[in-house]
């Protein structure tokens, strides 16, 4: 089976070009995969920063109030 040089240079590009989509079909569930992963890491870490925010806010919102009923507190003693 004697292949002609032109025959040559349509064969070799369609060889590559299957080797690529071989290649990328190999790939690609691995790639999805780490995209998927990262996505996920992303949306754990803004929701645990959101939980975080939350319980700083509420922390500061109880000091406050512990410390308004303590000047309360001080302010009725001395009278």
């Amino acid at each position: 089976m004697d292949m002609k040089l032109v025959e040559l240079q349509i064969a070799l590009p369609k060889t590559y070009d299957a080797g690529k989509i071989q290649s990328d079909v190999h790939y690609y569930p691995q790639l999805a995969q780490s995209q998927l992963a990262e996505a996920t890491k992303k949306q754990m870490e803004r929701a645990r920063r959101q939980v975080t925010e939350k319980r700083t806010s509420a922390n500061v919102g109880r000091e406050q109030k512990q410390q308004r009923v303590i000047h309360i507190k001080e302010k009725q003693s001395t009278l």
